[in-house]
């Protein structure tokens, strides 16, 4: 076994951190000595990185609860008297309500990648913007005195979720380390499930209420994940992988040193810099558009799992038992509004559970077995629940209407254990740099547009052929798990830019290929501890 300084010792000259802080845009000349910014004169703050990614970290995950809110609202307000007959809706129209939301979003989607981009936007401006322009449909939503102004006001929280969604799932992807970052994605999605579960306990209490704001009330709550993360966004810093983009490679350091390594610039930060600097010094090259995404193999191939990754998170069966939840118990027999909302509010802290521990064990079993087997047993599950509800749907059987609720609890808690964690993460990973916003972008067009379809046909479909939607549903989830099983590639512990090999099948870093050694947390702690025995 090789010791640490052998280790990186024995790493490609070319590629070593004497070679980058001599460059000549990494350098500046005192007196007879050539000094690198990315030192500073001063040691930095002995804070705790793991404190610091938490703060960072909260920013991103906390505007994306703001999906998890509209979701679980809209599915509350299917169920509560005062909506429908304040806007004398019937399954097409409540259809057309719920589904509002996505026609913004396949809007968003087409400008949300070239917006971060933007040299003084980035993906924290992202996130800003995307808060601003909820604060503006959640406003017109609230005080929707027609149908048109609610369908126009979630039209913008369509855009503004979409813009979040192509921001932070990429702010978190490029601030984390490689070993974190299957679980911390994991979360920025997991986070909606804490979200739907206040949603729908103030549904819980407003419901009663014997005037609009049984729903108005609801609908203001949206608000307060954004003002959150407005509040935390000064505080936190860019990703380094943009600051090096848009050539600030000494902030790009300085948020390695202090986010990456406990304040101290350590063999590890240096060549993680290094490996970013090598390989968005390789992609700066080539002007990146949409064709782009469809030019080589290696983004053919990503585009082809990411059209069925947004596809597959819509039409598995999740809106069955996530918008349409109250439908759905209505022809189960299941009636009572209260029982309604309870029955979703318990659905939705189990969702939360099984989503966390979906985030945590991505890196132990992996990507391609969690979404594979995920959709086979959902597969299942929607046949159970064709065959319960085509027996019991008249509500004259506890056992048949008990079953079924078993069913929902057990087809949503496997859907949030894969699906939840992965739709938004396991796209981020894959993509390269140069076309990651681009390709999070079409991401969402695809997820949002099969949305709206699914979220507008759905009330429809179960109107009409009832149980027999859950049978065909059921076929599609088998069909769908051949076609992962042969065409997904496993990410685990990979650094972003060794997935890019894997996929491109060159590498465009000399980066050392024993990077999990170097970052693990023994070596980690022995090289804080030698710079603390020389200072």
């Amino acid at each position: 076994m090789l010791s640490k300084k052998e280790e990186l010792g024995d790493a490609p000259e070319a590629f070593s951190t004497d070679s980058v802080s001599q460059s000549p845009s990494a350098t500046q000349k005192v007196g007879a000595q050539t000094k690198s910014p990315y030192v500073s004169e001063t040691p930095a703050k002995a804070v705790s990185s793991t404190k610091l990614m938490a703060a960072a970290l909260f920013c991103a995950i906390v505007n994306g609860c703001t999906m998890g809110v509209d979701q679980s609202m809209m599915n509350n307000l299917n169920m509560i008297d005062q909506y429908i007959d304040y806007f004398n809706l019937d399954s097409d129209m409540e259809g057309l309500f719920s589904a509002a939301i996505n026609i913004g979003s396949v809007i968003g989607g087409f400008f949300a990648s070239q917006i971060i981009e933007i040299k003084h936007v980035g993906r924290k401006g992202g996130i800003l913007i995307s808060c601003l322009i909820t604060y503006l449909g959640v406003g017109l939503q609230t005080g929707a005195r027609n149908r048109a102004m609610f369908i126009i006001a979630r039209i913008f929280i369509g855009i503004a979720v979409t813009i979040n969604a192509v921001s932070a799932p990429t702010y978190v992807a490029e601030m984390v380390k490689a070993k974190y970052r299957g679980f911390f994605a994991g979360i920025y999605m997991a986070s909606w499930y804490f979200a739907a579960i206040i949603t729908t306990g103030i549904s819980l209490g407003t419901y009663t209420v014997n005037s609009t704001w049984a729903w108005r009330g609801i609908s203001l709550w949206q608000l307060c994940p954004s003002i959150l993360a407005v509040l935390v966004l000064p505080f936190i810093p860019e990703t380094p992988r943009f600051l090096v983009f848009v050539d600030r490679e000494d902030e790009a350091m300085d948020v390695l040193r202090r986010y990456h390594g406990n304040g101290v610039e350590t063999p590890l930060v240096k060549n993680e810099f290094a490996e970013i600097k090598n390989v968005l010094d390789f992609e700066k090259q080539h002007k990146s558009s949409w064709m782009d995404l469809i030019k080589t193999k290696g983004n053919r191939w990503r585009m082809w799992i990411i059209f069925w990754m947004g596809v597959a998170s819509q039409l598995t069966g999740s809106n069955i038992v996530g918008t349409y939840l109250g439908l759905f118990l209505d022809n189960s027999g299941i009636t009572s509004t209260r029982k309604q909302i309870v029955i979703n509010l318990t659905i939705q802290v189990c969702n939360l559970v099984f989503a966390v521990l979906g985030s945590y064990l991505t890196e132990g079993w992996g990507r391609v077995p969690i979404i594979t087997y995920s959709t086979v047993f959902m597969g299942v599950c929607l046949f159970i629940m064709g065959a319960l509800q085509s027996k019991y749907s008249d509500g004259h059987s506890a056992a048949g209407s008990n079953a079924l609720i078993f069913m929902v609890y057990l087809f949503s808690v496997t859907y949030s254990f894969s699906f939840t964690p992965l739709c938004v993460s396991y796209p981020v990973e894959i993509l390269n740099y140069s076309i990651r916003t681009k390709g999070m972008a079409f991401s969402q067009i695809v997820t949002f547009a099969f949305g709206f379809f699914n979220q507008y046909v759905l009330p429809i479909a179960l109107d009409h052929i009832s149980w027999k939607y859950y049978m065909i549903n059921g076929v599609y989830n088998l069909l769908q798990a051949a076609l992962f099983y042969f065409t997904l590639v496993e990410v685990k512990g990979l650094t972003l830019e060794e997935i890019d090999e894997k996929f491109d099948g060159v590498s465009h870093t000399k980066y050392p290929t024993h990077l999990k050694e170097i970052e693990s947390k023994n070596v980690e702690d022995s090289e804080v501890a030698s710079v603390s025995d020389k200072a």
